[in-house]
């Protein structure tokens, strides 16, 4: 997943602590990845998770109806399936 943001847009900081021995070991690449932008991607992939749950979460009861809905009635279009 690729999110991009305008050029424009306004950066935050955040301060991290990480294990010493994995910025050894990604010293020699140091050069090779912007931090910034992967930080950035990955923390924007756990709030797309997150968001994602709490809306299921929120309507949880919804979903859990028009599964029974669907059991009861079948799902719209399958007598036109072919397989």
């Amino acid at each position: 997943m690729q999110t991009h943001y305008p050029s424009g847009v306004k950066k935050g900081r955040l301060s991290l602590s990480i294990d010493q021995g994995l910025l050894d070991r990604f010293e020699p690449y140091k050069q090779q990845v912007n931090f910034s932008a992967q930080a950035e991607q990955l923390l924007a992939q756990i709030l797309n998770q997150l968001e994602n749950r709490s809306w299921a979460e929120r309507n949880a009861q919804a979903l859990a109806a028009h599964g029974k809905n669907i059991a009861v009635t079948g799902l719209a279009g399958t007598e036109f399936d072919r397989i």
